[in-house]
C-alpha cells in the first residue's frame, strides 16, 4: 500500500510512478491518496494499480490552517487504509512525507489482520527543516520543531526501508543519527509529455519566461518578481503555473514592484501537456530558489522537468541543483535578485547558448536522471531486499 496524504494525486507524480513500478515488478499495489478529480487520477494511473481515493481537504492557510488540513487528511487516509485492509492483508505500508506521521498505520492494521505490516518511509522532504522555513516567526516554533523532530525520529525507527528522494537527504539522516537500517536513494525523474511548444503563451511578447511549480515560502517566487523589476518589464512576459501558501503575497509583491502586468498567474495546472507546451515555448525557465537550509537539501522537480523538455534554465547555484544539472544551467553569479536577473538576461540575449544548454540538459536527463533508468530500478531493488523476493502475490 502506497499512501500519499500531503498532495493531490492528480499532480503528484512520485506516488503514482512508484505504485506503477512496483505493480509492473509483480507486487499487488494499492495507491491511497487525496484528490479533487478521481476520474483524472484513474485515467493517469496504470490499470494494474488499485486505487483507494478520498476527497483532499481544503488547503489551509498559516500554521493553524496547515494543522487542520493535515489532521483531516490523516483521518481520511487512515479510513482508506482500513477499507483497503478489508479486501486483503497489507504486507507493507509505503508512506510519502511530509507529514511524517504515517508510521501509525501499523497500530491500526495489526489488530485487524493479526500482524503489523512492514513500514517504508519515503522521505520527499526533511519535514522539520521545511517547517522551520515556512513558519519561522510563529510563537509555537519551538514546540512545533520539537514535535516535528520527534515524529521524524519515530518514522525512521519504525521503517524496515527508508527511501530518499536524493543522496543529501540520506547524508543528513546519517549525520543526525536517524538512519539505522536499510535505505535506498530513489530520485525523481519525471519527463514532461512530448508535445510541441504553444506559441500562444508568448501573446506578442519578444521574450517568454516560465515558472512551473509550487509557490510556497521556500520557493522564493517573490525573488523572481524582484528579478523582473531589475530587468524592467519591457517586452518580457512571465507565465507562472502553480499555487501554494505564498501565492497571494507574491502577487502583492508584483503589484508593489510595478511589474504585475508582465505576469500571468495560471494557478494550479493539472494538465501536464499544457505545462509541457508552456515550458517548450519559453525562452527561459526559472528556478528562483535562494540559499537556505532547506534549499541546500532539496532537489527541485521543476528543474528535472525543465531538463526533460530541453529548456534553457536560469537558477541559483545551489548544491542539489548543481548535482542534478551540472553545467547545463545558466547560473546566477550570486543569491541576489540582480544576480538572477543577470542569469535570465544572459540567456535571453544569447539564443545559441540557450539552444546548446537546453540540448545538454536533455541529454543529461536521459542519461542520468530519468525514472526508467534510475529511480524505478532502485525502488524495485529496495523492495526485493525488504521482502527477500521479487513477488509477494
Amino acid at each position: 500500500m502506497i499512501v500519499n496524504q500531503n498532495a493531490l494525486l492528480e499532480v503528484d507524480l512520485r506516488p503514482r510512478r512508484e505504485a506503477e513500478t512496483l505493480a509492473a515488478a509483480g507486487y499487488a499495489v494499492t495507491l491511497v491518496g487525496g484528490c479533487r478529480s478521481p476520474e483524472r487520477v484513474r485515467e493517469a494511473t496504470a490499470p494494474d494499480v488499485t486505487l483507494e481515493l478520498y476527497a483532499q481537504p481544503r488547503a489551509g492557510d498559516g500554521l493553524a490552517g496547515q494543522i487542520r488540513e493535515q489532521s483531516q487528511a490523516m483521518a481520511r487516509a487512515m479510513l482508506a487504509v482500513r477499507r483497503t485492509s478489508r479486501r486483503a492483508p497489507v504486507a507493507a505500508v509505503h508512506a510519502g512525507n511530509p507529514p511524517d506521521n504515517f508510521f501509525l498505520a501499523g497500530a491500526v492494521l495489526k489488530p485487524m489482520q493479526g500482524f503489523a505490516p512492514r513500514f517504508v518511509f519515503d522521505q520527499h522532504d526533511a519535514a522539520p527543516v521545511l517547517l522551520a522555513e515556512k513558519f519561522p516567526r510563529t510563537p509555537l516554533a519551538r514546540p512545533l520543531m520539537a514535535a516535528a523532530r520527534a515524529i521524524e525520529q519515530q518514522s525512521f525507527a519504525a521503517a524496515g526501508l527508508v527511501v530518499f528522494a536524493n543522496e543529501e537527504y540520506r547524508a543528513r539522516a546519517v549525520r543526525e543519527g536517524l538512519l539505522r537500517g536499510d535505505s535506498e536513494v530513489v530520485p525523481n525523474g519525471w519527463s514532461l509529455p512530448d508535445v510541441p511548444p504553444d506559441p500562444g503563451w508568448r501573446d506578442g511578447a519578444k521574450h517568454l519566461v516560465a515558472y512551473v511549480g509550487t509557490i510556497g515560502e521556500q520557493d522564493n517566487v517573490d525573488h523572481l518578481v524582484d528579478a523582473l523589476a531589475v530587468l524592467g518589464p519591457g517586452s518580457l512576459r512571465v507565465v507562472v503555473a502553480g499555487s501554494g501558501s505564498a501565492l497571494a503575497a507574491v502577487k502583492q509583491r508584483a503589484r508593489e514592484r510595478g511589474v504585475a502586468r508582465s505576469f500571468e498567474w495560471l494557478g494550479l495546472v493539472k494538465e501536464r501537456a499544457r505545462i509541457a507546451a508552456l515550458v517548450r515555448a519559453a525562452d527561459v525557465c526559472v528556478a528562483p530558489e535562494i540559499d537556505s537550509e532547506f534549499n541546500r537539501l532539496a532537489t527541485f522537480v521543476k528543474v528535472i522537468e525543465y531538463m526533460s523538455a530541453g529548456a534553457a534554465i536560469a537558477a541559483h547555484r545551489l548544491p542539489q541543483t548543481e548535482t542534478l544539472a551540472g553545467s547545463t544551467i545558466g547560473y546566477a553569479p550570486d543569491m541576489t535578485a540582480e544576480g538572477l536577473a543577470a542569469a535570465i538576461d544572459g540567456l535571453l540575449s544569447a539564443p545559441e547558448r540557450r539552444s546548446a544548454l537546453g540540448a545538454a540538459a536533455r541529454r543529461r536527463f536521459d542519461e542520468r536522471i530519468s525514472w526508467e533508468r534510475v529511480g524505478a530500478p532502485r525502488l524495485v531493488a529496495g523492495y526485493e531486499r525488504l521482502f527477500g523476493s521479487r513477488r509477494v502475490r
